[in-house]
């Protein structure tokens, strides 16, 4: 449990700042998308721990849970890193 804490406690200022570099004129706005992400990403993960053991799968599921959604989103990371990159003058794709 630490290292989970540790780890979130290096991401999240890391991803803040990166966040701000891509829109420095709507800092507020782009910390406020980051903190609701990371809700939302908990709260998903309590409802797919719930579903699993409300199926009848036992404790032991909610590890396959979250092996699941955490596969979901590496895959929408490699996706998203992998797209053509925006402008960063504009801030347009393509």
């Amino acid at each position: 449990m630490f290292g989970v804490g540790a780890t979130m406690m290096a991401a999240i200022p890391t991803i803040q700042v990166r966040l701000t570099g891509l829109a420095p004129e709507s800092a507020t706005l782009m910390g406020a998308m980051n903190l609701a992400s990371l809700n939302v990403a908990n709260a998903l993960g309590a409802w797919a721990g719930g579903i699993t053991i409300g199926a009848g799968l036992g404790l032991l599921s909610t590890v396959w849970a979250g092996f699941i959604l955490t596969s979901a989103g590496l895959i929408l990371f490699i996706t998203t890193m992998t797209a053509e990159p925006a402008d960063r003058a504009t801030g347009r794709f393509g």
